[in-house]
């Protein structure tokens, strides 16, 4: 029964569960003014799209994109933030490779805008502890309605980078406290649950989905450990994602259909 329920509907619950308790119980500095602008610009943009390529407007796409946004991107001004949506949106029509996107829309949005300004950044402690075994939870909710198998990029991922911190625990001489405690990050699992286990941006085989994740997760935890660069595993899923076209190539898979009642979408712009 879990299955006949589209996913998105389930995402943006605790998506906005989320953003609430940062916004009232955390005091994360967004307020309620910026969320309805950056909103209202991510529906605009997305309905604008649609009559342009003549397609039915569907708002889970840019709502949930968006929400990754709030949720992972820090800005000084909000244009950032709405140029950030701008991108997000703009690339899933038009950033594309055999009717599907090369990118995730708000993983491109995020790191573009990181990369061009100061204003722009990430906090990878933002969401505390306190949120673990809740956003857990949450994705343990997620891979039963979607499914281990669809879910395998972010298991992978979560697992392969739990290995690479033991290794370089142990190299270290470092504790096991160590690496757990790297691990209990909020913004980790927002973005593993929340961004890399977007079906349509990951391969289409089981085969290619554990490589994937093994990838993301070894490129960032390099550009982390050795270059030293801050929010590295958003960087790693950008610089992973055009092989996914690769991967596609190499191991035989079905595209992923969001689907509710029998819904598709496989147009220009579906998330």
């Amino acid at each position: 029964m879990l299955r006949n329920i589209d996913p998105r509907y389930y995402q943006l619950l605790v998506q906005n569960s989320l953003l609430f308790w940062g916004i009232f119980a955390l005091d994360i500095p967004v307020s309620i003014m910026d969320v309805t602008l950056v909103f209202t610009t991510s529906l605009l943009i997305q309905f604008i799209l649609t009559i342009y390529y003549k397609i039915p407007f569907n708002p889970l796409s840019a709502l949930n994109s968006t929400m990754s946004l709030l949720l992972l991107l820090h800005v000084a001004h909000i244009g950032w933030m709405l140029l950030a949506v701008v991108i997000t949106i703009v690339s899933k029509f038009f950033i594309r490779f055999n009717n599907r996107h090369i990118f995730n829309p708000s993983n491109i949005g995020i790191v573009t805008v990181i990369l061009l300004t100061d204003a722009a950044w990430v906090v990878p402690g933002k969401w505390g502890q306190e949120m673990w075994w809740a956003l857990i939870l949450s994705g343990i909710g997620l891979i039963a309605i979607i499914g281990i198998s669809r879910m395998l990029p972010t298991i992978i991922f979560l697992f392969t980078y739990f290995g690479l911190l033991l290794l370089r625990a142990w190299w270290l001489g470092d504790t096991v406290q160590i690496p757990l405690h790297q691990m209990q990050s909020g913004t980790l699992l927002v973005f593993a649950f929340f961004m890399l286990s977007d079906p349509m941006t990951t391969p289409n085989s089981a085969y290619g989905r554990i490589l994937f994740g093994v990838m993301v997760a070894v490129i960032g935890w390099i550009l982390q450990f050795i270059y030293f660069i801050p929010s590295a595993f958003l960087y790693a899923l950008a610089l992973s994602s055009p092989f996914v076209v690769i991967i596609n190539k190499l191991f035989d898979g079905h595209k992923y259909q969001w689907s509710q009642h029998g819904l598709k979408l496989l147009s220009r712009g579906g998330n």
